[in-house]
């Protein structure tokens, strides 16, 4: 057997194996939108917690802060920036996936 004809063999064992797969996501089409649509909604939630734990714990800690301690100073900053990070995901993930949710929503309308 050539190298070509184990090449073939080889393509056609990764084609079939790539259409087993795209048929189950395609049955299954309706449930992974809607899985996808609340996992990105989840970014937004958790970084808005994020956010306010962040700025809680500056309000909370502000003596701590002023007397120079700066742990409660670096939690602070890092829980901000987790928050923004996360809301910042949110809006690309939104933006990255919209086409899909607005299918899925056509489909549920008519």
């Amino acid at each position: 057997m050539s190298n070509d004809e184990q090449t073939a063999k080889q393509d056609i064992k990764k084609i079939n194996h790539l259409n087993r797969i795209f048929e189950d996501v395609i049955s299954d089409a309706s449930d992974l939108i809607k899985d996808l649509y609340w996992s990105v909604k989840m970014y937004l939630f958790f970084g808005l917690i994020t956010l306010l734990f962040g700025v809680q714990t500056l309000l909370y800690n502000m003596d701590y802060i002023q007397e120079r301690h700066y742990i409660p100073l670096f939690i602070t900053v890092t829980m901000i920036f987790a928050g923004i990070v996360q809301i910042i995901k949110y809006f690309s993930l939104r933006k990255k996936y919209s086409r899909l949710f607005n299918a899925q929503n056509e489909m549920r309308n008519t």
